[in-house]
């Protein structure tokens, strides 16, 4: 095979890896959580803080009310230097003002400081669909008070919890449905020439899905704010999710992602409970999932294990019988007399030499299904480790200059640091396996060069350090607790490789 080719099918192994991980487990978001998560990018122009109005929102239907004293709507302002609405801070808002430069880049009429009213009345719309929906899923009758400091924070936590409902209606899965019906609502209302464009809306839409369709953490068993979204650094509500739920999701979802990620729940918030930080817990909860689930895999494949290093330990006599059929790369009875001789090797030694394959078809699903539960957690959103959200990629984090430039800011670093010691790890255990049989190799004394081994040993070569170089490429693409795992997980294969040597060892001595 040409090197060209090689490079070229290395590359394709480490693209179609990348695909085959970040598409084989699905996301556990529902659709209440995804629109909770697209209300945190994109909650209004609207404000609310303590002031002197009063109003009673009444729902038809079920009579319920909910009633907010003392309140007063800040509606934010329009900036023609940043072509956008302001509250002299742009946090708050700086997703709708993407939108309006995107739909603006698209050439689409857009929304100006003339479209104030259309967004005012719509923010009121939907908070009274919000908090009616918050007194209709209680089943009472709410009444807050925003000039108490308690009473505000419970409205915010009202709005926080029930914000689905700009997008959502009772866990519909119909996703902008009711939305559809507050734009109508409010075009009744509003002058046409001061609404946006239907093109307007059209980008709205597919900006806001964009956003929410980034995050999948929403893997929990306990329903509670979790991670750092849009505007809302203090996280959103995720509901909690049963294991049934993840039946539905699939089989290996509801096989190993889920009980892996109850795994993760479990040692989180144990670790939680005794003060430790999040980004604490969720360290150790990375590395106790880790230990467990290598020690299972160990377990199951252990006979396969126990084989491989069999076969390390035979290198002598491997290559003494190689090396006394030099040409059995060309020569087919030297290449059938050399076949013969190592299978009666293997047989003498009760070794199958495809037991690492039956390693690797057991290791592949348990990998893919570790990912799935280490990217939906929702737990390893809270809390950072040294400036580190584990939940983002270590490339998102290393490709943005502020967090290399801004003061106090140690995530990149962090980052760095991180690759390198999963990058280091994994390179040690993945070659020592091969260092450990040139090494026994050396002691045996070579009639000549033996093409067939040569070629076997360069095939071998060129499978480990292709898929040397997607494991550091996946490291280097998905979330950083995958880097955390690779790490640990390295840690145990170079223990592991080192003990069943020196048993091994010991064993053919005797």
């Amino acid at each position: 095979m040409k090197k060209g080719t090689k490079i070229g099918l290395g590359v394709g192994m480490l693209l179609l890896g990348v695909v085959a991980v970040t598409s084989c487990t699905q996301s556990f978001c529902s659709p209440t959580d995804s629109a909770r998560i697209m209300y945190a990018f994109e909650p209004g122009i609207t404000r609310y803080q303590a002031g002197t109005t009063n109003a009673v929102f009444t729902d038809a239907e079920t009579s319920k009310t909910y009633t907010i004293n003392n309140y007063e709507a800040v509606v934010a302002t329009w900036n023609n230097d940043i072509g956008g609405f302001s509250f002299g801070e742009n946090d708050h808002l700086r997703y709708l003002n993407d939108i309006i430069k995107s739909s603006k880049d698209s050439g689409y009429v857009t929304v100006s400081e003339h479209s104030i009213p259309y967004f005012q009345r719509l923010d009121e719309i939907v908070l009274q669909n919000i908090l009616l929906e918050a007194a209709n899923r209680k089943g009472e009758n709410i009444v807050r008070d925003l000039s108490n400091e308690e009473q505000l924070a419970l409205f915010n936590r009202d709005v926080s919890f029930y914000s689905y409902a700009k997008f959502i209606a009772n866990d519909d899965s119909s996703m902008w449905k009711v939305f559809d019906e507050y734009d109508a609502q409010v075009r009744t209302t509003v002058a046409a020439d001061l609404c946006p464009s239907t093109d307007f809306i059209r980008v709205y839409k597919s900006k806001i899905n964009g956003y929410a369709n980034t995050y999948r953490t929403c893997l929990t068993t306990k329903e509670d704010k979790y991670g750092s979204y849009g505007y809302d650094a203090s996280g959103v509500y995720i509901s909690a999710k049963s294991w049934s739920y993840a039946w539905s999701k699939g089989f290996f979802e509801g096989l190993l992602v889920y009980p892996i990620g109850w795994l993760i729940d479990q040692i989180n918030f144990g670790f939680r409970s005794v003060g430790a930080s999040g980004g604490v817990a969720s360290l150790f909860s990375i590395i106790f999932v880790t230990l467990i689930i290598r020690s299972l895999m160990l377990l199951a494949t252990i006979k396969q294990t126990a084989g491989n290093a069999k076969m390390t330990e035979l290198q002598p006599e491997i290559t003494k019988i190689q090396n006394k059929y030099p040409n059995a790369n060309t020569n087919q009875y030297e290449k059938q007399r050399m076949a013969e001789e190592m299978n009666a090797l293997y047989k003498k030694n009760k070794i199958n030499p495809f037991t690492s394959l039956i390693v690797m078809v057991i290791q592949f699903p348990v990998f893919i299904c570790v990912w799935g539960a280490l990217s939906g957690s929702s737990a390893i959103t809270n809390g950072t480790l040294f400036g580190l959200h584990l939940s983002l990629g270590i490339k998102d984090v290393l490709f943005v200059a502020s967090n290399w430039t801004s003061v106090g800011n140690y995530s990149a670093v962090t980052a760095f640091f991180l690759f390198l010691l999963m990058a280091g790890a994994q390179t040690v255990s993945m070659l020592l396996p091969q260092w450990i049989q040139k090494a026994k190799a050396k002691k045996v004394a070579k009639l000549g060069k033996n093409p067939a081994q040569t070629q076997q040993n360069r095939s071998m070569k060129i499978f480990t350090y292709v898929m040397l170089a997607m494991i550091i490429f996946m490291g280097f693409s998905l979330v950083s607790a995958m880097g955390i795992y690779w790490f640990v997980g390295a840690l145990f294969s170079i223990a592991q490789t080192i003990i069943t040597q020196a048993i091994t060892s010991k064993k053919q001595k005797k």
